[in-house]
């Protein structure tokens, strides 16, 4: 008596689909594909400049105000979520190269618009640092940056790290208040040039570090 065996299916089929050929392309298929795809890579360089153009807008015309947010940071956080960082960095972007042709800034991509704007006006609105930005890749031209940074203020250029803490609404609207009357007395403007809040910062922390403990204590807990 034989045993039966169980073989493998696809091994055992009498004969295999024949592989289907895809028709080649034509020399104008080829074209117009070719030309959709740099068509989409030039934009997704170029979201950046659409985003902060679009969130600069939203600030001189106080559009916000209209959808119900007292401030913009309010809009911007309730609205951008985790992209929140993305979008102040475009913004910072837009208003730094602000006067240059658009069609020269499509061809810059964010990271590179970013570092672009760590150079001083002259140069990062000139052409030669415009087109090294369109060209090179992010960690050529970042070291590009760094290094004419190094050689015009013979210092190495300061390092940034980003502070982060969730917070209860109440006492996030509190720290946003409180951010803005620092400003108001320093006179700072933090509302059309959010990167000076880095002053404001500075600020704070010399202001907590030069006041003691005990008038610390009294002022927080009220004895």
């Amino acid at each position: 008596m034989k045993t039966q065996t169980h073989g493998t299916p696809i091994l055992e089929l009498a004969t295999l689909p024949k592989p289907v050929r895809r028709p080649r392309a034509t020399r104008a298929e080829a074209e117009a594909m070719d030309n959709e795809v740099v068509r989409i890579v030039a934009e997704i360089r170029s979201n950046w400049l659409r985003l902060g153009s679009l969130i600069q807008r939203m600030i001189d015309s106080r559009a916000y105000e209209a959808l119900g947010f007292r401030h913009m940071h309010a809009w911007m956080n309730a609205r951008l979520g985790d992209s929140l960082s993305n979008a102040f960095s475009a913004l910072r972007s837009v208003r730094a190269l602000k006067g240059i042709p658009e069609e020269k800034l499509k061809r810059i991509g964010e990271r590179n618009a970013h570092i672009l704007t760590y150079l001083p006006e002259k140069e990062r609105k000139s052409d030669e640092w415009l087109n090294k930005a369109a060209s090179l890749p992010i960690k050529d031209f970042k070291h590009e940056v760094k290094t004419f940074q190094q050689q015009k203020s013979g210092l190495a250029p300061e390092k940034f790290k980003t502070f982060s803490v969730a917070l209860p609404e109440a006492v996030y609207d509190n720290v946003c208040e409180a951010e803005k009357k620092i400003a108001r007395s320093l006179g700072i403007d933090i509302e059309t040039k959010p990167g000076s809040r880095i002053q404001v910062w500075e600020a704070f922390a010399q202001w907590i570090l030069q006041t003691d403990e005990d008038t610390i204590k009294v002022q927080t807990e009220g004895g």
